[in-house]
């Protein structure tokens, strides 16, 4: 386990994932502290790992992608790690998370402007060693802050 975020760390951490756009300094009134606390604090989160990276989300039927999929895929526990970082490495792969499961354990979710871009992704997928389980066409994808990092959270269970 990580070390132990303190509540400003964790409130930092809840209004960047509302929104990654958030300003230091509007961060810094809401915590009562210095835009050089945040700023500071920033840094370290990023050098410890805790903030791997920032990113925005896509409504892709909006932006005129109209296949947006989610392959679930299965990989030998051995491969799995690497058939999954291959797996960004082809052109449409968004995001790929893998699962402590036997069956289904790579998911896998892609954006392409046509139906043969998608099938491309999948044979990609396959000759690479990854089993395509099933192909779900993605409705709607949604996204929140992670409540542990909320100061009413903290408030109402101190372990945190």
């Amino acid at each position: 386990m990580g070390p132990i975020l303190d509540a400003v760390d964790r409130q930092i951490l809840y209004t960047l994932q509302e929104d990654s756009r958030t300003p230091i300094t509007a961060i810094a009134d809401e915590l009562n502290v210095s835009d050089n606390t945040v700023r500071n604090r920033l840094s370290k989160l990023e050098e410890r790992g805790v903030i791997e990276g920032y990113s925005i989300q896509i409504n892709y039927d909006h932006a005129g992608i109209p296949h947006y999929y989610l392959f679930v895929c299965t990989a030998g526990i051995q491969q799995r790690e690497r058939l999954a970082t291959k797996a960004t490495d082809i052109p449409g792969v968004l995001e790929v998370m893998t699962v402590m499961t036997g069956m289904g354990n790579v998911h896998i979710r892609a954006a392409a402007m046509g139906k043969n871009e998608i099938t491309n992704i999948a044979e990609q997928l396959d000759s690479m060693g990854l089993r395509v389980e099933k192909e779900h066409l993605i409705w709607t994808h949604r996204s929140q802050p992670c409540t542990v990092f909320n100061r009413e959270s903290a408030e109402t269970n101190p372990r945190l």
